[in-house]
Formats: C-alpha cells, sequence, structure tokens
C-alpha cells in the first residue's frame, strides 16, 4: 500500500529547526518519505547528518536561488526569480516525486509545522493552498491573480478560479501523480512567455505563486486549506494542523 503524504523541503540552512518540521510530520505519518532539497550555498554538511539521523533524502540545488526577490524592507536587488531559477526550484520538487509512492506530498521550508492530523487528506484534491480569501482570521488578503494570467491560463485549456488568489507557500499540500502530470505537460508553457508575464507582476517569477499556477495550467483546480495558518497572522495558533511562518520552533511541541 503506498503511503498517504510525505514531505519535501525547500531547505537554506535553519538545520534544527528544519530537523524539528521533519519530526513534525514523522509523528503522524511515521512512514512518511522525507526530501530534503538544500539550496546551493545552504548547509548541505548539516542536512545530510540530519537526513542520515532521520532516514530522509537529501539533494542540492544545482546552483544558488536564493529569496524569489525584494519585498518589503528585504532588499534583494531583484524582483523576481529568473526563467532558469524557477524551473530549477520545480525540478527539485519533480524530482523527489518520482521517488516516493506516496498519494500526497507537502512542501515545507524550515519555519513550517504539523500540529495534528490533517483532515483534508481523507478527501481527494489536487493542492490545497494557504487560505487568503478569507485568510483565517476573515480579512481578504491581497493575493490576486492577474487577469492576463487567468485568460493565458484558459486559453491552454487551464483553469483558474477568479477570487481565490495564490498562497502556495510552504504547508501547501498538493496530489503528486497530478504535479508530475503538470510539470512533464505544461512546464514549457508556463516558461514561454516567462519575461513578459514577469513584467506584468513579479509573482509570476516568485515560487507561492508559480507553484499552483503549473497545476492550474494543466487543468487542475486549487483549494484553500481552511486548517492551515500563519504565526504572524494568527499567534495563537489553536486548533489549527498546519503552522507556517514560524521563526519560534520552540512554540511546537513534540
Amino acid at each position: 500500500m503506498s503511503k498517504l503524504i510525505s514531505g519535501y523541503w525547500w531547505a537554506w540552512r535553519e538545520t534544527e529547526a528544519g530537523k524539528k518540521s521533519m519530526q513534525t510530520l514523522r509523528k503522524f505519518y511515521p512512514d512518511s518519505d522525507l526530501f530534503i532539497n538544500v539550496d546551493y550555498e545552504g548547509d548541505v554538511e548539516g542536512y545530510t547528518k540530519v537526513g542520515k539521523e532521520l532516514g530522509a533524502t537529501v539533494t542540492r540545488n544545482n546552483f544558488q536561488l536564493g529569496y524569489c526577490g525584494n519585498f518589503g524592507d528585504r532588499n534583494i536587488g531583484y524582483e523576481h526569480w529568473t526563467k532558469e531559477k524557477s524551473k530549477e526550484w520545480l525540478r527539485g520538487i519533480y524530482e523527489a516525486c518520482k521517488k516516493t509512492d506516496s498519494k500526497y506530498m507537502m512542501l515545507f521550508e524550515e519555519d513550517d509545522f504539523v500540529l495534528k492530523p490533517i483532515s483534508l487528506l481523507n478527501e481527494e484534491f489536487s493542492m490545497a493552498i494557504h487560505p487568503t480569501a478569507p485568510s483565517p482570521t476573515g480579512r481578504m488578503r491581497p493575493n490576486h491573480i492577474p487577469g492576463q494570467y487567468i485568460d493565458y491560463a484558459k486559453s491552454v485549456g487551464g483553469d483558474v478560479e477568479r477570487g481565490i488568489g495564490y498562497g502556495g507557500g510552504g504547508g501547501t499540500i498538493f496530489n503528486r501523480t497530478h504535479f508530475i502530470d503538470s510539470y512533464e505537460r505544461v512546464l514549457e508553457l508556463y516558461l514561454k512567455h516567462y519575461d513578459e508575464f514577469c513584467r506584468i507582476s513579479k509573482i509570476y517569477g516568485w515560487q507561492d505563486f508559480l507553484f499552483q499556477y503549473i497545476m492550474q495550467l494543466a487543468g487542475y483546480k486549487i483549494i484553500q486549506n481552511t486548517k492551515l495558518c500563519e504565526l504572524w497572522e494568527v499567534p495563537n495558533f489553536e486548533g489549527f494542523e498546519i503552522l507556517t511562518g514560524c521563526k519560534q520552533p520552540e512554540l511546537v511541541q513534540l
């Protein structure tokens, strides 16, 4: 019988937080496969040790991706990833998906944690993203998808629902075979107008948009996971199943 869920870590240098993140998934899903893909300049040595301890598969990006782009007071020096970086990021997930038989995969960053069994896994879905329309506090966050992207998806047989917005960051759960199919069928469609579409909005070259958009280009429906919250928005995360953006891993109990 195949596994229900496994995890993919987009890892950097916070190895202790990353390790605890992995342990929270294994706490509820002990047979899950763990895949750690470290950025090129990340702590490969540290994560190799974590991998040996937890029985995880450790890989490394072919080149440095870094943060997606300028955000708030964080000046990276560019607005979005290049086409090559976006393609490399997606490749890492695709390669991990081919190495497991799990029905679902969950994307993790080092500050994402599983708090409880994930109730959504009792349902059938293609991808479940962060809830932004509305968010857990009832706000309509400004994660709108430009109309040009929606129109393009429809023109190639895709499905982008107006109003749901984007939110495919750490904590996103997706059907493994649906993602493999999307990557193999529509990656080139995503890359075809890359520079032009990045001029419309920088989100086209940002991970939390492009991750879901490649699924939408392939015609898969995106849903929101209302049991997921971000710590900055919900400091008291009681009742939620997935906590993201938590830079204080000590708040999470194993």
